[in-house]
């Protein structure tokens, strides 16, 4: 596997999917939607270019969690596998968590750390924002 291409899926194998372009990001995310969709305490998704990114087979069902927001699951097992937002229509946002390979992506930052729940911690540098982030336009 080459730097610049990424896979992933989910659990059952029925969807993956294939980005052949680098991250432009990576954001950990504590709102309650997020833990409601991931049954954790917490979400990592990273970001990639809309342009370089392919569903292989199937693509993901999706349920509009919010006004601005849809969040991509395997209808099949139930896996966890992005977000899209039409603000950021130039990305997709997928769930590291599903990558083959999590540990080649980077975090950037915690957002929504406003609703973070507070036994939850992580210990790292990384800039934190009480709702999103200053690098997206984000409304999610």
């Amino acid at each position: 596997m080459t730097d610049t291409i990424f896979e992933g899926g989910c659990l059952c194998g029925a969807i993956r999917y294939r980005a052949t372009a680098a991250p432009l990001r990576g954001v950990i995310c504590h709102c309650g939607l997020c833990r409601r969709h991931s049954g954790a305490p917490a979400l990592a998704f990273v970001h990639f270019p809309a342009g370089a990114f392919a569903w292989l087979a199937s693509p993901p069902a999706w349920y509009r969690s919010s006004d601005y927001a849809e969040r991509g699951f395997c209808a099949n097992c139930g896996s966890t596998l992005g977000m899209r937002e039409s603000v950021l229509a130039d990305r997709v946002q997928v769930c590291i968590g599903s990558l083959d390979q999590p540990e080649r992506v980077r975090i950037d930052d915690h957002v929504w750390t406003g609703s973070q729940l507070p036994w939850f911690e992580v210990d790292d540098a990384l800039p934190r924002f009480e709702r999103s982030s200053s690098a997206v336009p984000s409304k999610a």
